[in-house]
């Protein structure tokens, strides 16, 4: 990622425009929206120049916030095609036990679709680098395959920040002790 990032892009989060709103920005400023959280909620990415007057026309069409992210690279976005392609071909060479021995469901970030084989997985693993990631249709996709509740390992919140609106959900920063994580998975994530 760090050979296909241009000198001064990154990422801005901005809340409290439609998704429409966001894309018009961007097409309108060079940009692309990396992330669709829950919540009209989308992480941008893209040169610092760009996300800076994304922002500034975001305040005035109300933007609730607007967060440049302590990133130096534009993730997600189209800006990284080179890295998808050698990250893609790094894994083709990678040993990948599919499906996984644990029966667990696999989501691609991509389009929140259920991994079928092993080499879709791969591509659409490859893809997320250079697309957008879909993280409000994934959370989504797990309430409709069963989830009750999220613990999300950490470090940090912010991923338990954007399920909060969908299931019961927690960062493992929250507890402390092995114990109060265990109580709390049993009472809100289903077997």
């Amino acid at each position: 990622m760090d050979a296909a990032t241009r000198a001064g892009d990154g990422l801005l989060f901005i809340r409290c425009l439609s998704r429409a709103q966001a894309d018009g920005l961007c097409e309108r400023h060079g940009a692309a929206v990396a992330i669709v959280n829950p919540g009209d909620a989308f992480v941008i990415g893209g040169g610092r120049e760009a996300s800076s007057r994304i922002a500034e026309d975001a305040r005035s069409m109300h933007g609730a916030r607007m967060v440049a992210l302590p990133v130096e690279v534009a993730s997600h976005t189209e800006r990284l095609a080179g890295a998808s392609a050698v990250f893609r071909e790094a894994l083709r060479l990678a040993p990948a036990v599919f499906p996984p021995r644990t029966g667990a469901r696999i989501l691609s970030g991509i389009d929140a679709a259920p991994v079928v084989s092993r080499e879709t997985g791969l591509d659409k693993l490859a893809a997320r680098i250079s697309q957008t990631v879909q993280w409000a249709d994934c959370l989504q996709a797990c309430v409709e395959a069963g989830a009750t509740g999220f613990l999300e390992l950490g470090p940090g919140h912010a991923l338990s920040g954007m399920a909060v609106e969908i299931a019961p959900v927690r960062a493992l920063d929250d507890f402390r002790s092995l114990q109060g994580v265990r109580t709390w998975v049993r009472r809100h994530v289903s077997p």
